[in-house]
């Protein structure tokens, strides 16, 4: 079920459908006693090396961005063993799910960041992969009829987590 969700999600970010993954241990372990614990809610690594960490909010904290930051960063660093070489680093993607509106001004409700140069407008690094996904809005595109999860099945895998919440999901 994990694999059919992150190939509807990261359609446009593989360069070919995951056939396997490994559910990880979701603690971001100290390197020092002062250090913040952190656990993510999930934590997969796929058939080729790229980690996926997925976050599930459902309240507002103000905080979304930052802290999608700081756990793709501590995932992303803790590849990292003595004498490897950078280049063995691997993709490191984020997605959250949120069950409120974090960018108010845009209509989408998929965002999705990446390392930018606003020079040359284009990707630096695609290692890293930092997805929101605004459950709310596609809930309200899905009423207006704006989206079909029928012709998309990143948008039916969405609509299944608001489903218990709303009568007319659970009917259609």
């Amino acid at each position: 079920i994990l694999t059919g969700f992150l190939n509807a999600v990261l359609e446009k970010s593989l360069e070919a459908p995951i056939t396997s993954l490994q559910l990880e241990d979701p603690h971001l372990h100290k390197a020092y006693e002062d250090d913040k614990l952190s656990i993510l809610d999930l934590l997969a690594t796929l058939n080729n090396g790229t980690q996926v960490n997925i976050e599930i909010q459902l309240r507002n904290t103000h905080d979304m961005v930052k802290r999608s930051l700081y756990y793709w960063s501590k995932l992303y660093t803790s590849q990292m063993q003595e004498g490897m070489p950078y280049r063995a680093l691997r993709k490191t993607i984020t997605i959250n799910l949120l069950d409120f509106i974090l960018f108010s001004s845009d209509e989408e409700f998929q965002t999705t960041g990446q390392l930018w140069d606003t020079t040359k407008q284009r990707v630096l690094s695609d290692d890293i992969e930092i997805h929101f996904v605004e459950i709310p809005k596609l809930v309200k595109q899905w009423r207006e009829e704006k989206v079909n999860p029928w012709e998309n099945a990143f948008v039916r895998w969405i609509l299944l987590l608001p489903a218990h919440e709303d009568e007319h999901l659970t009917q259609t």
